[in-house]
């Protein structure tokens, strides 16, 4: 199963970002391993170019860089005693870039970290769920991005929704909410939509004469256990229960085995985004998706659909990036 060994947090030291230093911390809890802070310092260019054309004698890699770092390292070490317990604590890094959301990708990739847990707003505050900076981490990282804006009870945890469109990118999110469904001992549910004006990655049906979305439903469901197979996860299998859109996953771990609860809803609209939004918002304690899919589901992060979910779902959100051959 699924291990969080290295979590990594961003923080710029705002209240929203303060949400996910609890948050990794309960995850901590439950699967172990430590939590290193990371905070980016944006590039002041334009301030030394201006200390050049005054002649201010002004050197900002030897007057003012080396005092932000101290206190930046200094606020996230106080971070830490505050909000981590010690067997937790991992390292601090402090970094100058341009561009944060680009900085943080790209560390939580190089350094082999599991999962990324980020405030779903900063300091960049806007109307939307998630500010600029947690969106992009969460379009650009190859790690898993845990978003989260407010408090993280994992007994409140009881449905763990996944949108998928049956396609093998989609899928590639299961294996996470399996291990968080089984985790917070909750329900899972997948959640697919048929857009009225889109084309669908189900493509034509095996059995026409059925009802449209039991036969969706069907057709899901075996695809997802082909994928299993194919990926060779061979710890997680759906068991049909013969009961429409409810079956059981089954976890096997060496001679025990271990069931959550699958729930499947099939529903019809306009647009996918705005039906994901809706329903995991009325419905989901946690929502866990791809972030790319394909087709009728809509062009997830790759286009609009997954961007706008992910901005203005009001729940906590995990996205998980697809390997690289899954698109071929």
């Amino acid at each position: 199963m699924i291990r969080f060994n290295k979590i990594l947090v961003p923080t710029d030291f705002s209240k929203g970002a303060e949400s996910a230093y609890a948050a990794a911390q309960k995850l901590a809890d439950t699967f172990g391993g430590t939590i290193d802070f990371i905070h980016v310092v944006p590039t002041i260019k334009y301030l030394a170019e201006s200390a050049k054309r005054l002649g201010t004698p002004i050197d900002i890699n030897e007057d003012v860089y080396p005092k932000v770092f101290e206190e930046a390292e200094h606020q996230l070490e106080k971070a830490m005693d505050q909000y981590l317990k010690e067997e937790s604590r991992g390292e601090v890094k402090v970094i100058i870039d341009r561009k944060p959301s680009d900085t943080i990708a790209k560390f939580a990739s190089s350094h082999n970290y599991d999962l990324v847990v980020m405030g779903a707003k900063g300091r960049d505050n806007t109307s939307m769920m998630r500010g600029s900076t947690t969106e992009k981490v969460i379009r650009k990282s190859k790690v898993p991005v845990f978003s989260i804006e407010g408090r993280l009870n994992e007994h409140e945890i009881k449905n763990i929704v996944m949108p998928t469109d049956g396609s093998n990118l989609s899928f590639t999110a299961f294996p996470m909410a399996v291990a968080l469904a089984d985790t917070f001992n909750a329900k899972l549910t997948l959640y697919q939509v048929l857009e009225l004006y889109g084309n669908s990655v189900l493509g034509n049906l095996p059995n026409p004469g059925k009802d449209e979305l039991v036969a969706v439903y069907e057709e899901v469901i075996r695809r997802l256990n082909k994928f299993l197979t194919d990926q060779g996860i061979e710890s997680i299998h759906i068991q049909q229960s013969g009961v429409v859109f409810e079956d059981t996953v089954v976890i096997t771990e060496g001679e025990d085995s271990r069931q959550i609860p699958l729930e499947m809803k099939v529903e019809k609209g306009v647009s996918a985004h705005y039906e994901i939004e809706t329903y995991t918002s009325e419905n989901a304690d946690l929502v866990v998706m791809a972030t790319h899919g394909h087709s009728g589901f809509a062009h997830l992060i790759l286009g609009s659909t997954a961007e706008k979910v992910a901005q203005y779902v009001k729940k906590p959100v995990i996205t998980v990036r697809p390997d690289k051959k899954l698109f071929k």
